[in-house]
């Protein structure tokens, strides 16, 4: 293996490290918001405490994904993630 081949390999890492960085900072940057929404902390946004923090019903059905009237954190990084810029 030549010199420039593990450069780049090296850069190659280097990049996908960053990036697994930067994705596991976003996705804590979510939690907060995740546990304002979660007024009760059982680990379920339900439609009540949505509406609640100025969310609409629409939207909270619509990011329902398995349709059981709650969000779960994975539920929320999804529809989240989905709206990011």
């Amino acid at each position: 293996m030549s010199t420039f081949d593990i450069r780049i390999r090296n850069a190659a890492i280097a990049t996908l490290l960053c990036a697994f960085a930067a994705a596991q900072a976003w996705a804590a940057s979510t939690k907060p918001e995740f546990k304002t929404y979660d007024q009760n902390s059982d680990g379920m946004v339900s439609l009540e405490e949505f509406v609640a923090q100025g969310g609409e019903g629409k939207t909270f059905l619509a990011e329902d994904a398995n349709g059981d009237n709650h969000l779960s954190s994975d539920e929320w990084v999804k529809a989240t993630r989905s709206k990011a810029p």
